[in-house]
């Protein structure tokens, strides 16, 4: 990786997308996703369904919009943190340096701050357990030839449905 939080490349662009579909799945999160693109732009290759996006409900108790948004802060670190270690430790085949995980850290404690009003003692609750259950994904060597098939199949369709994401990633849960 660059050093940047931006893509170098199509490839680049590629394995971040699938860490992105990773993530979801690693966190029960892909009932969220619609759908990716790889011609989109990098911030929308993600086509999240609208609840992922969702901002309170009046028929919905303060509970629960609450729960429900902070679990989509959740999803939306694993995300961030899978796009860079598998651009890093799979397609690199290298760690995630300290800088860029303070970096990672940053973009996450901001947007925790202002979208859930979380303190610090919390997102960095929130940030060390996702990433430390990414790592081991991300480490494990089956789970890189499921990454780089993943990928290669992204690249030639250029657009997959949620379906299609979830058949070819349905091997990651016999590891």
């Amino acid at each position: 990786m660059n050093g940047k939080l931006s893509y170098s490349n199509e490839d680049d662009k590629c394995y971040g997308a699938t860490g992105m579909a990773i993530g979801l799945m690693v966190f029960n999160g892909e009932d969220m996703l619609d759908s990716m693109n790889l011609d989109a732009n990098p911030g929308a290759i993600m086509d999240m369904r609208d609840m992922f996006y969702f901002n309170g409900n009046p028929g919905l108790s303060a509970k629960s919009a609450w729960q429900r948004i902070k679990a989509n802060y959740g999803l939306t670190v694993a995300m961030l943190i899978s796009n860079v270690m598998c651009r890093s430790m799979v397609l690199d085949r290298s760690s995630v340096s300290a800088e860029m995980r303070q970096r990672i850290y940053e973009v996450v404690a901001e947007e925790g701050r202002e979208s859930c009003g979380l303190d610090d003692d919390e997102i960095s609750r929130i940030f060390n357990q996702e990433y430390t259950v990414l790592f081991r994904v991300f480490n494990h060597t089956g789970v890189h030839g499921i990454v780089h098939d993943f990928a290669d199949t992204f690249k030639r369709r250029r657009i997959m449905s949620r379906l299609e994401i979830l058949e070819a990633l349905r091997a990651l849960s016999t590891l």
